[in-house]
């Protein structure tokens, strides 16, 4: 298997698309399988791992056994926080990778892609040769990923800085006797002695004495009456399942249909009637004052032009009346003016006088030959003027109350249509009655179901007791009868099965014994090289001998030397396990001394397998160990967190990669 590609898409620290080159390179003919990952804590390295391993394994790289609902809860958490926000809580997030894999002798490349939302079930798909395969189920595809990397082995082969540490702390060898169990298959041998068990007890009911065999039969019928009564109450606890689903359905309706007629409206028709008087007295207010003002001089207003036109001439017969009668006033008094003049100025009393004449002469005459259009009396011209700004000011009115009467008259319209629209008290309260016997019936049946369940499990329990009893009255058979034949091959099956379950484990143990020795004398200093290994068949526990046989204590190693030891037994199962994985490492160099740290630089990874992912921190893999295994090195990323958008992006290229190639 060597993996291709991969796809993120708001998973994690990543958020958007993310395209990541996982191939491996060559230089020249010179294989390259490293692929190094650099970032600081917190950038997104794990994120990669989790991701490769959550595409393969699915629900076990979780964890063995998480239910449904936690593993929901589980993929939801992996969705990118800022993805989640921007797309009010709906954002989807994904993880596909891709990679080869010779299948029943055919190299083919495959897609596999998980997608989710949140609080969602995922989406499994799967593409062989950039063609969908529909065929499969979901449950199928995941079948086929546990044939290329079975329950388990993932942990060999994917793997981070805390797996090591646990690993390495562990003075049980619990993990490595559950390792080592799940490559055997010894679960299968253990079935196979289960059902040896079970014939036993089959063929030592018929050798066995009487007081027993009354004791079993006795057990067995009361067994069967409770397996009878606990399947009865559970069968008629069951028929009330489909009219449960049935009520839920019929009250979700009902409560549909109050909702829908607006059951709050309804029961306020009192107060929307008030409310509709009171409309329709203010729209008769509105009416009989816009009626007044209609009657009054607002039609003046409507031919504002005229008016002004009308006004105009009036004025200026005004004027002409003004003129006419400053000309009478003036005649009348010229020969007064003659006199004055001629006494008080003497010879030019006469020209003062004729200059007079011809000045107001000459005013009077401007008007004096025109005629007034509009003979009215000046009070009348005041009453019009008057009359004209009333109506004027009418109009304002006018218009200001026909808007009132529009915003009325749609606060009518609508307020009559849900009048119209909602029920009567008497038909809401129909429906309502009619909710509460749906839901009162609902209840009913829900007790009768749960009451039923517990007498079900009541009997239960009476059927798992006597199963316990029949169990031991079966072991009493086998110890009474040994001498029968079928018990004694049994025996012999059962032996034999466990020599050979003890053999199996003490050939793989032994070869698991040399590829670690072999591993940890690659990883190991120099002075560490006399060492060997024993692993204990019983409790795997993994003791280091030194030259001289005497076990070395395994707490007095350094946290390094422990980390080594890790090192070493993860290669040697996945070498025992047989299969050919890429390697995925996440941060496993904090705790190693330099010269550890060297030994896995320039003999693990770069051996590890034909392809190897390693996800590094700047101070583990520094410009040193990177120009060490640069000559390994396919091609490298860097994984940079923006504080701003709180998210991740990778880019090709590594810390240092630039400096060394302008140098090189």
């Amino acid at each position: 298997m060597i993996f291709k590609r991969l796809i993120l898409e708001n998973f994690r620290v990543f958020n958007g698309l993310e395209h990541i080159d996982l191939s491996p390179r060559k230089a020249g003919v010179f294989h390259q399988p490293v692929i190094l990952f650099g970032g600081l804590n917190g950038a997104g390295k794990t994120s990669i791992l989790t991701a490769i391993r959550l595409a393969l394994l699915g629900k076990r790289a979780v964890s063995d056994a998480i239910s449904k609902k936690d593993y929901q809860a589980y993929l939801t958490e992996q969705i990118n926080g800022a993805a989640l926000l921007s797309s009010n809580e709906s954002a989807s997030a994904r993880v596909t990778l891709v990679f080869t894999y010779t299948h029943q002798g055919e190299h083919k490349q495959y897609e596999i892609s998980r997608s989710w939302q949140k609080s969602s079930d995922e989406q499994l798909t799967l593409i062989v040769n950039d063609i969908p395969d529909s065929t499969l189920t979901t449950d199928q595809v995941q079948s086929f990923l546990n044939e290329i990397v079975p329950p388990g082995i993932g942990d060999l082969f994917f793997f981070d800085g805390e797996k090591i540490a646990e690993l390495a702390e562990d003075d049980t060898g619990t993990y490595l006797k559950e390792a080592v169990q799940r490559l055997l298959g010894i679960d299968i041998l253990n079935r196979l002695s289960n059902d040896l068990e079970i014939y036993l007890k089959d063929k030592g009911s018929k050798a066995a004495d009487k007081d027993t065999l009354k004791k079993i039969e006795a057990a067995e019928i009361e067994k069967l009456a409770a397996t009878k009564e606990s399947k009865k109450f559970q069968e008629n606890a069951e028929q009330f399942c489909g009219r449960l689903a049935e009520l839920k359905r019929d009250i979700a309706k009902k409560e549909l249909i109050i909702n829908e007629n607006d059951g709050t409206w309804a029961s306020n028709r009192a107060i929307a009637n008030a409310k509709l008087d009171a409309l329709v007295k203010k729209k008769q207010d509105l009416q009989a004052e816009l009626k007044s003002e209609v009657n009054g001089t607002y039609p003046l207003a409507l031919a504002p032009k005229s008016m002004q036109a009308l006004l105009g001439q009036l004025k200026s017969d005004q004027k002409i009346k003004q003129a006419r009668a400053f000309s009478n006033e003036l005649v009348e008094h010229l020969d007064g003016l003659r006199e004055h003049l001629s006494t008080n100025l003497e010879k030019q009393g006469d020209e003062a006088y004729n200059e007079m004449q011809r000045y107001f002469g000459q005013i009077i005459n401007k008007t004096a030959m025109q005629t007034p259009k509009l003979d009215i009396t000046d009070g009348d011209f005041a009453l019009l003027e008057a009359q004209t700004t009333d109506a004027r000011i009418a109009k304002l009115k006018v218009d200001r109350l026909n808007e009132e009467l529009v915003k009325v008259q749609a606060e009518l319209d609508q307020l009559s249509v849900r009048i119209e629209r909602a029920p009567d008290a008497e038909a809401l309260n129909k429906l309502y009655q009619s909710l509460r016997e749906l839901e009162q019936e609902r209840d009913d049946l829900s007790r009768k179901y749960i009451n039923l369940m517990l007498s079900a499990k009541t009997h239960k329990q009476i059927e798992l007791d006597c199963a316990k009893r029949l169990e031991k009255l079966y072991a009493a058979l086998k110890t009474n009868h040994s001498a029968d034949k079928a018990t004694l091959r049994v025996d012999k099956s059962q032996n034999a099965l466990a020599e050979f379950k003890e053999e199996l484990i003490k050939l793989r143990v032994t070869q698991l014994e040399q590829l670690f020795i072999d591993a940890y004398r690659k990883l190991a200093r120099k002075e560490d090289l006399k060492f060997s290994a024993k692993i204990d068949v019983e409790t795997f526990d993994v003791n280091l001998v030194d030259s001289a046989g005497v076990n070395i204590n395994r707490k007095s190693l350094s946290a390094g030397e422990k980390q080594i030891f890790a090192f070493a037994i993860l290669e040697a199962l996945g070498k025992l396990s047989g299969r050919v994985l890429p390697v995925v490492v996440d941060t496993p160099l904090g705790r190693l001394d330099s010269i550890h740290r060297g030994k896995l630089v320039r003999n693990y990874f770069p051996e590890a397998s034909e392809q190897v992912i390693l996800l590094s921190t700047d101070t583990e893999v520094d410009e040193d160990f990177y120009q060490a295994l640069a000559p390994k090195i396919s091609h490298a990323f860097e994984i940079k967190f923006d504080q701003q958008t709180r998210s991740s992006t990778v880019k090709e290229g590594y810390f240092w990669q630039d400096k060394i190639q302008e140098a090189v």
